[in-house]
């Protein structure tokens, strides 16, 4: 008998057995999979049609007298092997931190995010990525597919979370939201190398002369106008659809009081509405062979953070009345 050997590259092309083994790694980490996540946005015409992301995990963090869960949006790209991409850092040193979205804005109860910029800042931070494929050929949208899928459907799982914590009032409403999304890929992530000039890639002879590789890294970029247009109306959406959130954040304000205060805004209906477009800023994009160390050392990030968090009100029910009182 015969045997058609095309079946393993052409299984592997699709995509299907690294979103298997990669929700397999969630799992055994303590998520749960939730399959596809499906999301309306507008397509090349503009016209709204359905689109998904691979996968959604979930994860409690900690409910030692509160609740915060850790939800992911994964996005997976096969990519055969010897293909690299190539991300140029990030040109500045001053960069807008922050892959984790929360609703701890909506909550009179903060958790620290020292650690996690911390794990941020080791990664790396970088714009624009290319692929290059076996046979040397350069492909600009090769990384840019699974980067948009995830960053059209952040704003609107932003959102789904900030109207679930309007409505939590168990545990004195101490309950939070974290959630990120994730590009994950076989292929070789690569950034190029500080202080290079334009003859060092002429004269190079290997990718590695002018590329180091990295395990993840995180793009930072800001939407374009599409998708600014598209996440500002799910932010004015939301706002229409909860007239009572301005008292919401007013009764925080109330509560949020200590030297810790002093320097900082308390958040307002501009804080939201800024939040949900930031969420479609920044992506985490990790080769699949550090996927299971990624996403450990950020939990362990996110753990530091969580040990030092500060209780500064309740939420409380009352007659299907949420009010917000400070803590004694």
């Amino acid at each position: 008998m015969s045997s058609n050997k095309n079946w393993k590259k052409g299984l592997l092309k699709t995509g299907l057995p690294l979103e298997f083994l990669t929700s397999n790694i969630f799992n055994k980490l303590g998520h749960e999979i939730f399959g596809e996540y499906p999301y309306i946005r507008p397509d090349e015409s503009r016209n709204l049609r359905e689109f998904s992301v691979d996968l959604r995990t979930w994860k409690c963090m900690d409910d030692d007298d509160k609740l915060i869960i850790l939800s992911s949006l994964v996005e997976c790209k096969y990519r055969q092997p010897g293909t690299s991409w190539v991300f140029a850092p990030y040109p500045s040193e001053t960069v807008a931190i922050g892959i984790m979205n929360s609703t701890e804005d909506l909550v009179p109860y903060r958790i620290e995010s020292k650690a996690v910029w911390k794990f941020e800042e080791k990664i790396g931070y970088c714009i624009n990525g290319v692929e290059l494929t076996t046979d040397g050929n350069g492909n600009t949208n090769g990384v840019k597919h699974g980067v948009f899928q995830l960053k059209f459907a952040m704003p609107e799982f932003l959102k789904n979370d900030y109207e679930n914590a309007l409505k939590v009032s168990y545990s004195d409403g101490r309950f939070i939201d974290l959630s990120f999304a994730i590009l994950v890929t076989t292929a070789d992530i690569r950034l190029i190398k500080s202080n290079v000039t334009l003859d060092d890639f002429t004269s190079a002879e290997n990718i590695e002369d002018v590329t180091n590789l990295k395990e993840a890294i995180i793009l930072n970029e800001r939407p374009g106008p599409q998708l600014q247009e598209f996440a500002d109306s799910i932010a004015d959406n939301f706002i229409k659809e909860h007239p009572d959130l301005e008292k919401r954040l007013s009764d925080i304000d109330d509560v949020l009081v200590g030297k810790e205060w002093k320097n900082r805004s308390a958040p307002d209906i501009d804080t939201i509405k800024r939040s949900i477009g930031y969420s479609a800023e920044r992506i985490l994009i990790v080769n699949y062979n550090y996927l299971e160390k990624t996403i450990k050392n950020l939990e362990k990030a996110i753990l530091k953070d969580i040990k030092k968090a500060k209780v500064y009100g309740k939420v409380l029910e009352n007659d299907e009345k949420i009010d917000i009182v400070k803590f004694e």
